[in-house]
C-alpha cells in the first residue's frame, strides 16, 4: 500500500550542509526526502549507543593490554641483562646462551614488537 505523504517537516541548515546532503540525496535520485527518510529509518540510537560504549571498553582494554606490555618488555630486557652478565661471569653456558636464548629471545621480542605495532594501530583509530 502506497500511503500518501502530507506532513511537511522543515529544518535549518548551512549551505556546507545543504551541499552534503544534495550529495548524499544523489543516490536517491536526487530525492533529499527519501535520503533522510532511509537515514532515519535505519538510525538506531541505542545500537550506536551501544557500538559507542562496546569502542570504548575496547580502547580501554587495549590501553591496559598496551601498558602490560611494556611493563613485560621491560622485565625481558632486564631477564636478558641478568642472563648476559651470568655468561660473561661464567655461570651459565655462553653456548646455551648464545644457541638456546638469543634466538628465543629474538622470537619473542618480534612478537611483543609486532602487537604492540599493531595495538597503536587500534589507537590511532579509537582515540576520540
Amino acid at each position: 500500500m502506497n500511503e500518501r505523504r502530507t506532513i511537511i517537516c522543515k529544518f535549518r541548515l548551512t549551505e556546507d550542509e545543504q551541499k552534503l546532503f544534495e550529495k548524499k540525496a544523489q543516490s536517491y535520485a536526487g530525492n533529499m526526502s527519501a535520503l533522510i527518510r532511509d537515514a532515519v529509518s535505519r538510525y538506531d540510537d541505542r545500537k550506536t549507543r551501544g557500538k559507542l560504549e562496546t569502542m570504548s571498553a575496547l580502547l580501554s582494554f587495549y590501553k591496559t593490554y598496551q601498558q602490560q606490555l611494556s611493563w613485560l618488555g621491560g622485565n625481558f630486557n632486564q631477564s636478558m641483562h641478568r642472563a648476559n652478565e651470568l655468561a660473561i661471569s661464567g655461570e651459565l653456558s655462553p653456548e646455551y646462551f648464545h644457541n638456546v636464548l638469543v634466538p628465543k629471545t629474538g622470537e619473542a621480542i618480534q612478537v611483543l614488537r609486532e602487537i604492540k605495532s599493531q595495538l597503536d594501530a587500534i589507537h590511532e583509530q579509537l582515540d576520540l
